[in-house]
């Protein structure tokens, strides 16, 4: 038979591993990710003061290395997205389509998470072919974008004014009238 006395120093024990566990876990997985400043979400209205854009390298279809800062000088479309994410393939219509319209205007740097395993610079390519997409595609195979901008959700679009600052953001597919409404408002 088991021995009473046992039990409450059982509890204890496991209670201890418990917390060590959780000690463990939380040290371990934080993320010393940098933060950006808090730009206008698409629904806000007040004009905060300037924001820097992070800056990042990313590979463009050449497979050359471009920075972020290399497009300054005129208005950017920053889209983070991947060919296996259902509201990304919802938008990238809208985005195709507002290239085509804006793209003298306004630069649209199509950046897609490249893990090269899931997504591969290879089928990127192919997904856009097969679905005649025209507009430039970045890759982001280091995480250097998604881990300055704390990308933690797709699609996320960012708006950045001439200068490299952050105009405004979203969080999630933006509808082709939400789109043309903020590529205008970059343009004002």
């Amino acid at each position: 038979m088991r021995n009473p006395k046992m039990i409450p120093l059982t509890i204890v024990l496991f209670i201890l591993l418990l917390s060590l566990a959780g000690m463990a876990y939380r040290r371990f997985s934080a993320v010393d990710a940098p933060t950006i400043e808090p730009a206008p979400t698409i629904s806000e209205t007040s004009e905060p003061a300037p924001v820097a854009a992070p800056d990042f390298s990313m590979l463009n279809a050449d497979g050359e290395t471009v920075r972020l800062s290399d497009f300054h000088g005129k208005p950017i479309v920053l889209n983070f997205w991947a060919t296996w994410c259902p509201p990304c393939r919802e938008e990238l219509p809208h985005f195709n389509e507002a290239c085509a319209e804006y793209g003298d205007r306004v630069t649209f740097l199509m950046t897609d998470l490249t893990d090269g395993q899931q997504e591969t610079i290879e089928g990127v390519q192919a997904f856009l072919t097969e679905q005649g997409y025209t507009f430039p595609v970045c890759y982001d195979t280091e995480s250097e974008g998604a881990y300055a901008y704390a990308v933690n959700a797709i699609p996320a679009t960012y708006f950045l004014n001439a200068d490299g600052t952050l105009h405004s953001y979203q969080i999630g597919a933006l509808s082709r009238e939400l789109l043309y409404d903020q590529l205008e408002k970059l343009l004002e």
